[in-house]
This record gives C-alpha cells, sequence and structure tokens, in this order.
C-alpha cells in the first residue's frame, strides 16, 4: 500500500510539473543560431549575427558573450560581451524573440593581424539574474578580406 501511494504521490508531482506553461522553458535562457547577415564576411562591412532567444521569466536583456574563433587554435578563448536589446516589456513571462549581435571590423580583425579564411562564434548569454545560457558554437563562414 506504502509504494502505492509514494508511486502515486511521484505521479502526481510529474503531472503537476509539467502543466505549467512557464516552467516548460526555465529560467534558464535558451539561444540558438539563425542567420549572418553576409556570406562571405568582408570584416571591413562589419557581420549581423541572428539569434533566437527563449527564456520562461523573460529576462534576457543582460549580456550577450561572444568569441570570434579563427581556422587555426586560439592559445586562449576570451569572450567579450555587448548589452543585450532591451526586452524588460516582456519581464516575468516566457519569451521567445530574435536579436541581433552587431560587430564591427575591429571585432573581425582576427589575431596577431594575421589573415584568415574562416571563423565562427562561440556565444552564450546572461539574463537580468545571473542565468547562464549555454555556449552554442555557430557555423563557420568564409572571410574575404580587402
Amino acid at each position: 500500500m506504502k509504494k502505492i501511494l509514494v508511486l502515486s504521490l511521484f505521479a502526481l508531482a510529474v503531472i503537476s510539473g509539467s502543466g505549467c506553461g512557464k516552467d516548460s522553458i526555465g529560467t534558464k535562457p535558451m539561444l540558438s543560431f539563425l542567420s549572418y547577415s553576409s556570406d562571405p564576411v568582408i570584416p571591413a562591412n562589419g557581420l549581423e549575427v541572428r539569434f533566437q532567444v527563449k527564456d520562461g521569466d523573460g529576462d534576457i536583456e543582460n549580456q550577450f558573450w561572444f568569441s570570434p574563433m579563427y581556422d587555426t587554435a586560439p592559445e586562449d578563448t576570451n569572450f567579450t560581451s555587448r548589452q543585450m536589446p532591451n526586452l524588460e516589456a516582456h519581464n516575468g513571462t516566457n519569451l521567445t524573440a530574435e536579436v541581433l549581435l552587431q560587430l564591427d571590423a575591429i571585432d573581425l580583425a582576427g589575431t596577431n593581424n594575421v589573415q584568415k579564411d574562416s571563423l565562427h562564434f562561440l556565444i552564450y548569454i546572461v539574463d537580468n539574474h545571473n542565468n547562464i545560457s549555454d555556449t552554442i558554437s555557430t557555423p563557420k563562414v568564409e572571410v574575404l578580406y580587402q
């Protein structure tokens, strides 16, 4: 009898926990790559990287952290941050949005002034409550120097 009671309580907890729409995403922000503004990339023109972000409590307007990765192994992965767009109208609600990361020529300069033929980015986001998304890797894109 005790086993049936324990199993019933467990089943009830699972069912009631999955019924709340806010918890379906959770408080940890989710980030996925959508597109580059150009392919190939011309560093002098800059680059926009488009992402989809999701967050269960809608407070994802803190920061992007990104590191350009070139076609050679770096000595260290140095992340730089950029402010996320202001999405406070959705604070406290389940949010799915498209955001742009605007990169300038200086962000695409390469390493040690050596021109590289391709790059991709490692990127994660931090929300207002310091919840951190998984770090994602964007697809490689060709780089053309002029």
